[in-house]
């Protein structure tokens, strides 16, 4: 079968899921030549996407702007622009369509374009009878493998063989010059570590207590010469606020950053700390060592993806689990301040070493020319 020119790739949502896609979807426009490759997604992560140079087109869902819409009452609006979404989504002929996301809504949209071939999981890793959609179903014989693994499979069914590529994120110009100059602004200097103690609604589950993280970063302030920079999101200002109050050390910029900011932020960060979060994974993508404390999601599907990170969990015999009513806890609560900071200290060490060797490096050159 003759390689495809034009690829659609669905995967909608999440941001650490829609980044775990971005090793299969760089493997296709590597090894597959004159490919050109669309990505259907949703949310502010369009705007990074759009400046990452393996991918030729983004095409935007307007969720936000059918849901605000609805909101208002204005349904004929809401109506006319995901039918005006459909028109524009069918008009494109693509060779090849591949479904990373597989959910109902995804197989639906599938439904609409006008894909030579749609290809997408069979049921063990698909949802919601998503299946059914496809031409083409691709089923792994290990269900908990890491998800790069796991969409590397559809990579690999349109006849990619080589390792997984690296990637590393890039920020776009713009999201770069805000960073630079709120950095500027608040007389914010390297060495940088980023602290992101937050969770979505949805996983709060997953998330190391905040006191914890205060004793931690005590024990930071005692011990590390860094800027320690407390990340939050959408709702979670005051908490980050008073996160810094307990432990009496770190920066809570006063920015809610976008996904493209918040990349150009982590890519001035020398660490990065935090749970199993989409955070966790864009600081990951984006080049930054991480330490990640994870409770009851199965490292071997979630982990930040890449050797120089690092995980703090408990291996227990109801871990990993999907029990969000979980009274107990104890994957969580068992993990202590002082066992996360003896790792945060040890991967600091490291990283000071990396950054002295490159230093001494760069001198040598530069003695030499």
């Amino acid at each position: 079968m003759p390689h495809p020119h034009e690829i659609l790739v669905v995967r909608l949502t999440s941001l650490g899921d829609v980044l775990m896609s971005l090793p299969a979807v760089k493997a296709l426009k590597d090894e597959l030549p004159g490919v050109k490759i669309s990505w259907l997604v949703e949310g502010s992560v369009a705007e990074l996407l759009s400046h990452q140079g393996f991918v030729d087109h983004v095409i935007r869902f307007p969720r936000d702007l059918i849901v605000a819409s609805l909101k208002k009452g204005n349904g004929l609006i809401a109506f006319r622009c995901l039918v005006d979404f459909l028109r524009n989504l069918r008009a494109k002929n693509y060779d090849v369509l591949i479904d990373f996301h597989a959910i109902l809504k995804s197989a639906l949209l599938d439904y609409v374009t006008r894909a030579g071939r749609r290809i997408g999981f069979g049921r063990r890793f698909a949802k919601e009878g998503s299946w059914l959609a496809y031409d083409e179903r691709v089923n792994g014989e290990e269900s908990r493998l890491h998800k790069v693994e796991r969409n590397m499979l559809l990579a690999r069914h349109l006849g990619v063989n080589g390792t997984i590529p690296r990637v590393e994120l890039v920020a776009p110009p713009e999201a770069e010059s805000y960073v630079h100059d709120m950095l500027a602004k608040h007389d914010i200097h390297p060495p940088i570590i980023a602290l992101f103690p937050f969770c979505s609604k949805g996983s709060q589950f997953k998330r190391w207590d905040l006191a914890n993280y205060a004793e931690l970063l005590k024990r930071m302030k005692e011990s590390i010469k860094a800027t320690v920079l407390i990340l939050w999101g959408p709702g979670e200002e005051g908490e980050a606020r008073r996160l810094r109050d307990m432990a009496d050390y770190g920066v809570v910029l006063p920015a809610n950053l976008g996904v493209a900011q918040l990349c150009a932020l982590l890519k001035r960060a020398d660490m990065y700390v935090g749970g199993d979060t989409g955070v966790m994974h864009l600081a990951a993508f984006s080049g930054v060592p991480v330490l990640a404390v994870f409770g009851p999601t199965d490292p071997r599907v979630n982990a930040p993806f890449g050797s120089m990170h690092t995980m703090v969990r408990r291996d227990l015999p109801c871990s990993p689990c999907r029990d969000k009513d979980c009274k107990e806890r104890v994957c969580l609560t068992s993990i202590t301040p002082d066992e996360v900071f003896e790792e945060v200290r040890q991967m600091w060490n490291r990283i000071n070493i990396v950054h002295k060797g490159r230093k001494e490096a760069a001198d040598i050159s530069n003695s030499k020319s």
